[in-house]
């Protein structure tokens, strides 16, 4: 048996669902296989002979010609072929290659059948061929429909980018200097042999910025240093049928200026750089981020926090995904805090200590979109800074407050609950936060139930001067280690995830509240977003998952069997159906100019959205009967 293979997929879904015994007794049958970057695996009409799970590394994947996915780390393809007919999703229709150097186990579908004898493991299969059955329509239905702005429906390869110029890891940096200046390029790929056409051996990128900055900056000889040592290895690629917007958060992602695009057959076709995405127009997540890094001045970022929340508004309208929504404007608002922060330093000098920036609530999840206020906390580290106790007290004091003010004027609202760095209360050093922790899980009052259920989405930006070593790592450790042991608090936790019904009346109908206008409505976080939300942080938090994301959470928790395939699958696309609702209704309400809420009106859905809006509803409404009766909430009164 390959116990380094079957090792991995012990903790792998859907094969942790497994008995151990019967995924041991398969093991024999299982292989590795390493690919190179850009080498195929499947094309679509062939049938594989196997399933495929991705070890290491990543896999670029477009099934039935519109679904294109990004496969990670214990990602599965091909597992549909060996389902009986007329059960799940069609085979044959991937198109797969490697986009780095990745390894993947390979399932002989033979060994995948006799694995399947469990029910559990049938059922989750089963489940995902269907939801990628769904997501492919849904893919092929959008992209046939134009939207108001086509920007964010454009693909990497609708931008036209040149073709890459190659060096040869031998030649000096000079020689590479003069190719680049001939092409009037900004970056060269630079390759392991001369193969001719760019095939094969890509070892990294140099651009101007390292020839300038490692090289001219440095005083070394560029005519005598090799490229090698001042190229960055490795390159991180976008494939030509990807929408844009999902690159630009990679750009983000890695803090680069290019990608590499690769063609149709994997092979390296241009590089894609700031100012190609930016001629496609002229406002982009990319020309966001580099107004951030660029600002100088609080208006400036207000300026660009006020563009950020038009381009989501137009994401939304584009039919992007709640989950790719909530990850770019996360990461942007990241990014504003960040460069404030930094501001902020430069006018208060050095920071005596190292400390974190703490991001709380749906922004520690990444689930951020307009309706934003500041969920913030500050720890610093008050044993390794210079100073006394009551003077680092005092410094941070001014940092919280002078970074609270900022952020104000920037466009991030204040916390009506006071859930801000200018509250002592949310400013603590590290063995202040670690009091709490304690005082917390020994008296979970209704204030520490609060800030548990904050501090559970806890989450550290990083920048530049801060000096964290780690800290932020020790803070969220200690947290989850001291909350989880106290049941008491667990089930008050869970009592505030079942404190708000579902609106549903008798027979399944919607129950409403009346608007300003006498229109009938329903706040759909308080009925649906926020039961899910709590219900599955106190369920991680009792598991001691470092993991802030709801779906992520969810995920992981199969893994702990807190909760079944079938509920857990059900609640990530029921969570993402009521967030896409959320943000559909508060993007119509900043167009208009209203202030933003969570209120829907189910009467102008569709009857298949209001279908499904009761569905996720119901589901809710069952997810909290398993958190009432789990953590016996009677017992409570």
């Amino acid at each position: 048996m390959n116990e380094a293979i079957v090792s991995f997929l012990k903790v792998t879904l859907p094969f942790s669902l497994l008995p151990q015994r019967l995924l041991g007794s398969e093991g024999d049958s299982f292989s590795a296989r390493s690919l190179a970057a850009g080498e195929e695996i499947l094309t679509a009409g062939t049938i594989p002979d196997a399933a495929c799970v991705v070890r290491s590394g990543s896999l670029e994947a477009t099934y039935a010609q519109c679904l294109t996915l990004s496969l990670l780390p214990g990602d599965m393809l091909g597992w549909e072929a060996a389902l009986p007919a007329g059960q799940g999703a069609a085979t044959g229709l991937w198109d797969v290659r490697a986009a780095e150097n990745s390894e993947v186990i390979l399932i002989p579908l033979e060994a995948l059948g006799q694995l399947m004898a469990d029910e559990l493991f049938a059922r989750s299969l089963a489940a995902r061929s269907a939801g990628l059955t769904a997501a492919a329509a849904r893919a092929r239905n959008q992209s046939g429909q134009p939207g108001p702005d086509p920007f964010l429906r454009l693909r990497v390869g609708d931008v036209t980018c040149p073709a890459p110029v190659f060096v040869d890891a031998t030649a000096s940096v000079g020689q590479a200097a003069r190719l680049m200046a001939q092409a009037k390029a900004t970056a060269a790929l630079v390759r392991a042999a001369d193969t001719g056409n760019g095939a094969g051996g890509v070892l990294g990128i140099l651009t101007e910025r390292d020839v300038l900055a490692k090289v001219v900056a440095a005083g070394k000889d560029a005519e005598t240093l090799c490229v090698t040592e001042v190229m960055t290895p490795g390159l991180v690629t976008a494939g030509p049928e990807e929408l844009l917007i999902e690159a630009f958060s990679r750009m983000v992602h890695h803090g680069i200026r290019r990608l590499v695009l690769l063609d149709e057959n994997g092979s390296h076709a241009g590089v894609l750089g700031e100012r190609d995405m930016l001629s496609a127009r002229g406002e982009s997540p990319l020309a966001v981020a580099s107004e951030i890094a660029a600002a100088t001045a609080p208006e400036e970022l207000a300026r660009t926090f006020d563009r950020l929340h038009r381009m989501a508004g137009r994401s939304v309208a584009e039919g992007i995904t709640s989950d790719a929504v909530g990850r770019l404007i996360s990461a942007m608002h990241d990014r504003i805090m960040c460069r404030a922060w930094e501001m902020v330093l430069a006018e208060l000098g050095p920071a005596p200590a190292p400390h974190a920036v703490l991001v709380l609530g749906s922004q520690g999840r990444r689930e951020q979109f307009l309706a934003t206020d500041q969920d913030l906390a500050l720890a610093y580290d008050g044993s390794s800074g210079s100073g006394h106790g009551p003077e680092l007290e005092d410094w941070f004091a001014r940092l919280g407050e002078s970074l609270t003010r900022m952020l104000l004027q920037v466009g991030f609202p204040p916390c009506k609950n006071r859930i801000m760095m200018d509250n002592p209360d949310w400013r603590k050093s590290l063995d202040g936060w670690l009091d709490l922790f304690d005082s917390i899980a020994d008296r979970p009052d209704a204030e520490g139930i609060l800030k548990a259920s904050l501090l559970c989405d806890m989450r550290a930006v990083q920048v530049h001067g801060a000096g964290n070593s780690g800290l932020n790592v020790r803070l969220r450790e200690a947290m989850t280690r001291r909350l989880r042991k106290s049941s008491v608090l667990l089930k008050y936790m869970a009592r505030e995830a079942v404190r708000f019904s579902p609106p549903l009346g008798l027979f399944g109908s919607f129950s409403l509240k009346k608007d300003e206008q006498g229109l009938g409505v329903l706040d759909i976080k308080r009925g649906g977003i926020f039961p899910i939300t709590q219900g599955v942080k106190t369920l991680a938090l009792d598991h001691g998952l470092a993991e802030t994301g709801t779906c992520a959470r969810l995920r992981l928790l199969h893994r702990s069997e807190a909760l079944s395939v079938p509920l857990a699958e059900g609640l990530c696309d029921a969570y993402d159906f009521l967030q896409t609702l959320r943000m559909r209704t508060q993007a119509a309400h900043l167009r208009q100019g209203k202030p933003l809420d969570n209120d829907i009106r189910p009467d102008t859905l569709g009857a298949m959205e209001r279908e499904r809006l009761r569905a996720a509803f119901k589901l809710t409404a069952e997810f909290q009967s398993l958190l009432f009766e789990k953590y016996s909430l009677r017992m409570l009164g």
